[in-house]
C-alpha cells in the first residue's frame, strides 16, 4: 500500500486538535499503517500548537509545523504539501467538518478510477444560505471566466497523487492560491459526495471579507476579466461620450439651440471621469503590486518550531 500524507492547515483550532487527531490515526488504519499527518499551525494565539505537540509525542506518524505568525491558509498548505512524502495526499480542514472517516473512500476511488486527483462535492447545505449562496456564486463565475470546469459545491477535502502534487509545485508564485491552481493544472480527475458536518462549535475564522479577498485574488490571479471590463467599460463611456457630443452639435447646427448645460452637468461630468480613472487606476494598481511580490521573490511563509520532521 503507498505512503499516505495527510496535510492539515490549523488555525484557532484547539477545540478540534485530540479528536481530529484520533479520529484521523483510526481511519488512516484501516486503509495502511504507514501514513503520516502533517498538521501545520498557521500562527494561533491559542492552545493549538501545544496540543499538536502532545499528540505528536504519542504517535510519531504525527508531525507538527508552526509558523512565527499567520500567514495564512494557503502558505499553510504549501508547507504541508512541500514537506509531504507520500504517494497519495489527502488535503483536508482541521474543523471536523471534513469527515476523516471519508479517507478510505477517496482512496478507493483513486484506486477503481486511477484519477490522478480526487475532488469531494458537499452533500447538502451545511453552512447559513449566505455562505452557502456567495461559494456557489463564485465557483460558477470563476469556472465561466477562466474556462474551468468547478462544480459550485466543492470542498477542499481533496486527494492527489505525488505525480499531480510534483506539478502543482512547479507553480512558484508567491501568492499561490491552491483550489483554482489545481484545476488550472489539469490531469484526469474523479468527483465524489461527501458529507459535510455542521460546525460542532465556534464560528468559521473565513469571514465575509476574506471570501472576498479570495474571490478577488482568484479572478485577479486567474483571469483578465478586471482588466477586459475596465476596457469594455472605457469604451463603453467614449461610445456615450461621441454620442452625447453628437447630439450637442445636431441640436446646435438644425434646431438652433443647445441641450442643457450649467455648472452642475460639468461636475458630474468631472466627478464621474474622476471615478472613472482612480478605478483604472487601482485595477491596474492591484496587477503591478502582484508582479512587485513575484519579483521581491519573498518566502512564503517562516517556521519557527517542528516536531517528527
Amino acid at each position: 500500500m503507498p505512503l499516505i500524507s495527510v496535510v492539515i492547515p490549523v488555525f484557532r483550532a484547539e477545540a478540534y486538535v485530540a479528536e481530529l487527531g484520533r479520529r484521523l490515526i483510526e481511519s488512516l488504519a484501516t486503509v495502511t499503517e504507514d501514513f503520516e499527518i502533517i498538521l501545520v499551525e498557521d500562527g494561533s494565539r491559542d492552545r493549538s500548537w501545544k496540543l499538536i505537540q502532545e499528540l505528536a509525542k504519542t504517535d510519531p506518524r504525527v508531525r507538527g509545523i508552526k509558523f512565527s505568525r499567520n500567514f495564512g491558509q494557503h502558505p499553510a498548505i504549501a508547507a504541508g504539501f512541500q514537506k509531504s512524502r507520500g504517494d497519495l495526499i489527502v488535503l483536508m480542514d482541521c474543523d471536523l467538518q471534513d469527515r476523516p472517516e471519508d479517507i478510505p473512500k477517496l482512496v478507493e476511488t483513486q484506486r477503481e478510477t486511477g484519477a490522478e486527483i480526487v475532488y469531494t462535492i458537499k452533500e447538502g447545505e451545511t453552512g447559513s444560505w449566505h455562505v452557502n449562496l456567495t461559494s456557489r456564486l463564485y465557483h460558477y463565475v470563476f469556472s465561466k471566466v477562466a474556462g474551468l470546469s468547478v462544480p459550485e459545491n466543492i470542498g477542499t477535502f481533496r486527494l492527489c497523487t505525488r505525480n499531480f502534487l510534483n506539478a502543482v509545485l512547479e507553480y512558484p508564485e508567491r501568492n499561490i492560491l491552491f483550489g483554482p491552481l489545481m484545476f488550472y493544472v489539469g490531469f484526469e480527475s474523479a468527483i465524489i459526495e461527501v458529507r459535510h458536518e455542521k460546525r460542532s462549535q465556534g464560528k468559521s475564522t473565513y469571514t465575509f471579507r476574506k471570501r472576498l479577498a479570495l474571490a478577488i485574488n482568484s479572478l485577479v490571479s486567474y483571469t483578465d476579466l478586471p482588466m477586459r471590463a475596465l476596457l469594455w467599460f472605457g469604451s463603453l463611456t467614449t461610445g456615450l461620450s461621441l454620442l452625447y457630443g453628437g447630439v450637442i452639435i445636431l441640436g446646435y447646427f438644425i434646431l438652433g439651440r443647445t441641450l442643457a448645460a450649467g455648472i452642475t452637468l460639468i461636475v458630474l461630468l468631472l466627478l464621474a471621469s474622476t471615478g472613472i480613472i482612480m478605478a483604472s487606476l487601482g485595477i491596474i494598481g492591484s496587477y503591478v503590486f502582484r508582479v512587485y511580490q513575484e519579483v521581491l521573490r519573498r518566502p512564503r511563509y517562516n517556521v519557527s518550531q517542528t516536531i517528527n520532521l
